[in-house]
């Protein structure tokens, strides 16, 4: 429940926040709370790369990609607004002219917006 209320703090730094959420985050995964753990859609997303029968572990590689890529993105929606609500709406309007610009991780995701 503390990932869905953490926010950046108006003077919080970038990386103590990524920090703070990576903690929380550390705590779910000891918890065994995942995010993006869709079966279904990470298969869909392995038949376009042309995996039509997956292996074990190409299934868990592709979802723990999946759940680090939606950790960017909450970590990014995460932040201060006033600070990084621009290069928040610049990725959005990448993704909708077909451009798949949000960073890929965490550490990305503080970098860009860095």
């Amino acid at each position: 429940m503390k990932l869905m209320m953490l926010y950046q703090e108006k003077f919080q730094d970038i990386q103590e926040f990524r920090d703070q959420y990576l903690a929380i985050r550390k705590v779910c995964n000891e918890l065994d709370i995942r995010f993006g753990q869709c079966k279904e859609d990470v298969k869909a997303i392995l038949a376009k790369q042309g995996i039509t029968e997956p292996t074990t572990a190409q299934m868990k590689n592709a979802m723990d990609k999946v759940e680090e890529e939606l950790h960017a993105i909450i970590f990014m929606y995460k932040t201060d607004k006033s600070r990084y609500g621009r290069i928040i709406e610049e990725k959005e309007n990448d993704v909708l002219e077909g451009k798949d610009m949000f960073p890929k991780t965490v550490a990305d995701a503080c970098w860009v917006l860095g």
